[in-house]
């Protein structure tokens, strides 16, 4: 499963967006990256390989900003982590975006505090195929 995530030309009440500029604490996103892979894993023993992966520095619209690729040996494990692992990624890891739209520019308007891995949402059972998945809402 791979979730190539792009930046958009526009955002909530910003019409126009022509660049998106991410900056991140460094210090601490590596490690961060890191646990919600390394959850992940836990919570999908049978995921083979498993990339999570965000830019920093100014994209232009259509550019790519953030990669996950899951495989595991079921579609249902792999797209479940795949899901988990960009909700946990955007509610966790100190990545801020800047937004250049035709009315200025300003950081974005769905900042938000950055939690903890160990604070993502429960495992439930979805789909027919009893796939394990996170809860609806726990980004």
């Amino acid at each position: 499963m791979l979730f190539t995530g792009t930046v958009r030309d526009h955002a909530e009440g910003r019409p126009g967006v022509s660049r998106l500029e991410y900056e991140a604490f460094v210090e601490e996103a590596g490690p961060r990256l890191a646990a919600v892979a390394a959850e992940a894993r836990r919570r999908w023993p049978d995921l083979g390989r498993l990339a999570v992966l965000h830019r920093v520095g100014a994209l232009g619209v259509g550019e790519p900003s953030v990669v996950i690729v899951a495989s595991a040996p079921h579609r249902a494990e792999a797209f479940a982590a795949a899901r988990f692992a960009i909700d946990t990624v955007k509610a966790t890891v100190p990545i801020w975006k800047r937004e250049t739209w035709a009315g200025g520019e300003d950081w974005s308007a769905c900042a938000h505090q950055v939690t903890e891995v160990s604070a993502a949402g429960p495992v439930r059972e979805v789909g027919a195929g009893g796939s394990r998945g996170p809860s609806p809402g726990s980004s």
